[in-house]
């Protein structure tokens, strides 16, 4: 019987010391995390909105990757943004611009920072904050150059259609000019069918 105690004890003994020894590494583990994180760059900002960006999203200084999002909060009518920047190289400069853009065609989203530009210097703020980029407006400017092609393009094709008029004493056959305006004409099929494609996959995109 004495034995068998003797035997718990020690395994008691062996369990306290194995605890104390994991307890010593967690610590240190924690302690060494927490002097890192210090190292780090922090930078709060409030925005208007952040667009479905989350925590965890990417931080890019002039489109390279420089950190990510630590904490996002609601604070009254406006979003509270805490970003950690992992590059201790990278310095953010006084005025700098930063806005929500897309991160890939996935939906994901990105806090986007660029250099600072006269007027933001002059607005005395550290880091100027602009509307997140959506992505309806995208495919409103994609809508508007499509449509401005296209306006080019009838223009070409009437144009060429006055041309052949004039031309008809020059040494050009109607075949060799009817086979020049049906590629013009197919180019702007193609351009159109492809503008419609767009933007469907834009609206699936959204959904």
């Amino acid at each position: 019987m004495v034995k068998d105690f003797k035997l718990h004890f020690y395994a008691w003994i062996e369990l306290v010391i194995w605890l104390v020894i994991i307890g010593l590494v967690l610590g240190g583990i924690k302690i060494h995390q927490y002097h890192k994180a210090k190292e780090l760059k922090t930078y709060q900002i409030f925005m208007p909105d952040v667009d479905g960006m989350i925590v965890g999203s990417p931080v890019k200084f002039m489109g390279v990757q420089v950190g990510y999002i630590q904490k996002i909060h609601i604070v009254n009518n406006t979003v509270y943004v805490k970003f950690v920047l992992t590059e201790k190289d990278v310095e953010i400069p006084q005025g700098s611009v930063a806005t929500v853009e897309f991160n890939g065609l996935g939906g994901s989203k990105s806090l986007e920072i660029t250099q600072p530009t006269e007027e933001t210097l002059a607005s005395n703020n550290f880091i100027v904050v602009n509307e997140p980029k959506r992505l309806s407006a995208s495919m409103t400017l994609l809508n508007e150059m499509f449509d401005k092609l296209g306006a080019i393009g009838a223009r070409s094709s009437f144009f060429m259609n006055q041309f052949a008029d004039e031309t008809e004493n020059i040494t050009v056959t109607p075949n060799e000019i009817t086979n020049s305006l049906i590629k013009i004409n197919t180019a702007l099929d193609n351009m159109q069918e492809n503008n419609q494609k767009f933007k469907t996959r834009i609206k699936e995109w959204e959904k």
